[in-house]
């Protein structure tokens, strides 16, 4: 019974809206979107695997943000082994929250405990792990010295992240801190990378043929679009 009430009528609408998004080709958008930011390899792993498979962890979770943003990076020319095992260390700061507060809602039902306070908890640890995350993932991919290039990027990611999932956490609902801190980890990153680049772009050695057309352009009312359902999403579960 805990897992048919509340945990599947969650996930399952969960589900269906990112199927919805992907049936009507507007994912395909999301994609494109998210990959033509930036060609530097660094920043590429910390914007789709550690932001956008934050937003796709609170938004679906169940391997779904692990699966489409490994995809995608091998799409753009990782290693498949290596953007699966990137994925999944990124994974480690949002899934506490994963899928609209599963695992804290369950939590909560098989304790006693109300759900706020689980959350609260949560809430007041994790960011610590969630600024540490982009820059280890960074290091693992290039080293020490070559992070320190990109420095500003997993900065402004990883504490913009940290400081809206113990905010939501805290002050909101266990149900949004991922989509929310996701969001915003995008948003700010990309505002950086309007007025600061890194002096060189970095790539792999022996790369793979990128896959994923980054070279489409989409107007403002077409990404908009193809990311209000989850907008929507926010919006009916803070009300």
């Amino acid at each position: 019974m805990y897992g048919l009430y509340p945990n599947c009528w969650i996930i399952i609408p969960a589900v269906f809206l990112y199927n919805v998004t992907v049936s009507s080709g507007q994912f395909e958008i999301i994609k494109s979107f998210m990959a033509s930011v930036t060609t530097d390899r660094r920043l590429q792993a910390i914007l789709i695997a550690f932001s956008f498979g934050a937003f796709l962890e609170g938004a679906a979770g169940m391997g779904t943000p692990v699966a489409i943003t490994a995809a995608m990076l091998v799409g753009l020319g990782f290693n498949p082994l290596y953007a699966a095992g990137i994925c999944l260390i990124a994974n480690t700061a949002p899934v506490a929250f994963g899928a609209i507060g599963i695992p804290i809602i369950t939590a909560s039902q098989v304790s006693g405990i109300p759900e706020m306070a689980i959350s609260k908890m949560v809430g007041r640890t994790l960011p610590f792990l969630s600024v540490i995350v982009p820059f280890y993932l960074i290091v693992l991919m290039c080293g020490f010295r070559k992070s320190l290039e990109v420095m500003p990027a997993i900065l402004v990611s990883g504490i913009a992240f940290a400081f809206f999932q113990w905010f939501v956490s805290n002050y909101v609902s266990p149900m949004l801190p991922d989509i929310i801190a996701g969001l915003a980890s995008i948003i700010c990153l990309m505002v950086l990378l309007k007025f600061w680049k890194p002096k060189s772009d970095w790539h792999f050695k022996d790369e793979p043929q990128q896959t994923i057309d980054t070279k489409s352009k989409y107007t403002t009312g077409q990404v908009i679009r193809a990311w209000s359902p989850f907008v929507i999403m926010t919006v009916m579960i803070i009300a």
